[in-house]
C-alpha cells in the first residue's frame, strides 16, 4: 500500500476510535496482543493524568478506510510535551494494529508523521518497547537517522508451553526440587492453594487482593500508580485473569494475565514480603505454566519484573528472548 493519509485523533476524536472501530481493526489483525485490544488501550487512556491526552494516528486509503492505527498520548511535562506509547509502561510491544499494521508503507507514514510532530511542537518523543526490527521500527531509524536514540533493553522473555522439567539440566531440576521439597514440607501443616480466575466477579475480587499486596510493598518498592482495579474491570474476564497462591486462605503472591489464542501475558507480579523466604514466585509460576498449558496456551510471555525475578537462566527449558528496545531520542530533529 502506497497511497494513504495519516489522520490524528486526539481527545475525544481518539477516544470515539477506541470504542468504536477499533474492536474491527484488532479483530483483521491477528498479530495483535491483548495490550492492542480496545478494552485495554480504553481503560489506559482512562487513567491517563489530567495533563495527558490520548493522541492516535491513523493511517487512512484513498477511499477513506482505516487500515491501520497507532495508539500513543501527549504528556504536557512542565519542561516540554512528551509523546509516548498509551500503554506505557506495562505493553510488551508499541506497534500499529489493523489489517495493514506490518506494512512498511504504513510504518514509514507513521514514523514521518510522529518525529515531525515532535519537531513542530518542540516535544520530546519516547517510544519505549519499539520491535527494532518490525517495520516501525526500522522506518524511525530511517527516517531520523540523525536522531542519536538511546536504545534500552528490557528484560523480557517467553516460555514455551508446556515445560519438560524432566529435560532440564540438572543444576535447574535440583533447584525446582529443593523449592518443591519446601513447599511439601509446608503443606504437611498447612492448607496450599492455587486458583486462576474465570469469571468477571472472581477477577473483581482478586484484583482488590492484587492491589492490597501491592500497597504492602510501598510506594518506593512499587512506584506503579495504577488503578488496576478499575483496568480490570473494564478489560473483562474474558481476556484478563489473576492467579493465586494461598497458605491457610490468605493469598501471598498474585499474577495478573493478560489472555489473546494461545498466548499470555504477564503484568506485574506481586507477594507479601512476610512470605518470601518461601519464593512464593517461583511457586506460582510452576503452578501457571502447568495450568495455562492444560488450557491450551503454547506461548507465555514474561513481564520484566517476572523474567529478571523468576524465569532466568532457562529455569523453566525453552526461553526465548523478546526482541524488544526503548528507542528515546535525546533530541527532536527534522523529519
Amino acid at each position: 500500500m502506497t497511497t494513504l493519509s495519516v489522520r490524528e485523533l486526539r481527545g475525544p476524536q481518539a477516544m470515539d476510535l477506541l470504542t468504536g472501530k477499533w474492536r474491527e481493526l484488532y479483530a483483521e489483525d491477528r498479530l495483535a496482543t491483548p495490550f492492542q485490544s480496545a478494552d485495554w488501550l480504553t481503560a489506559c487512556a482512562r487513567q491517563l493524568p489530567c495533563t495527558a491526552t490520548p493522541l492516535v494516528l491513523t493511517a487512512v486509503s484513498p477511499t477513506g478506510r482505516i487500515v491501520a492505527a497507532l495508539p500513543l498520548a501527549r504528556h504536557e511535562d512542565r519542561m516540554r510535551p512528551r509523546i509516548s506509547p498509551l500503554s506505557v509502561p506495562h505493553a510488551p510491544c508499541l506497534r500499529p494494529i489493523g489489517p495493514h499494521a506490518n506494512d512498511p508503507a504504513v510504518a514509514r507514514a507513521f514514523a514521518f508523521h510522529v518525529l515531525l510532530a515532535a519537531e513542530q511542537e518542540d516535544a520530546d518523543v519516547a517510544l519505549a518497547t519499539v520491535d527494532t526490527d518490525s517495520p516501525l521500527g526500522q522506518a524511525l531509524h530511517l527516517i531520523g537517522a540523525d536522531i542519536s536514540w538511546t536504545r534500552t533493553t528490557p528484560p523480557r522473555t517467553a516460555i514455551l508451553l508446556p515445560v519438560h522439567y524432566n529435560a532440564l539440566p540438572p543444576s535447574v531440576q535440583r533447584e525446582h526440587t529443593r523449592r518443591r521439597r519446601t513447599w511439601t514440607r509446608l503443606a504437611a501443616n498447612h492448607t496450599i492453594t492455587y486458583t486462576r480466575t474465570r469469571h468477571m466477579q472472581d477477577l473483581a475480587a482478586a484484583a482488590a487482593v492484587w492491589a492490597d499486596l501491592q500497597h504492602r510493598h510501598g510506594p518506593q518498592d512499587n512506584p506503579d500508580t495504577t488503578d488496576w482495579v478499575a483496568v480490570l474491570e473494564h478489560q473483562g474476564a474474558p481476556q484478563a485473569s489473576i492467579a493465586t497462591l494461598s497458605v491457610d486462605s490468605t493469598v501471598i503472591a498474585a499474577q495478573l494475565c493478560l489472555t489473546r489464542g494461545p498466548h499470555c501475558y504477564t503484568l506485574p507480579f506481586v507477594a507479601d514480603p512476610a512470605h518470601r523466604h518461601l519464593a512464593p514466585g517461583h511457586a506460582l509460576l510452576r503452578y501457571l505454566v502447568d495450568d495455562l498449558a492444560a488450557d491450551g496456551i503454547h506461548t507465555l510471555h514474561l513481564d520484566p519484573t517476572t523474567s529478571r525475578r523468576h524465569a532466568s537462566r532457562g529455569q523453566y527449558g525453552a526461553v526465548r528472548p523478546d526482541a524488544r528496545a526503548a528507542l528515546t531520542p535525546t533530541r527532536s530533529a527534522a523529519a
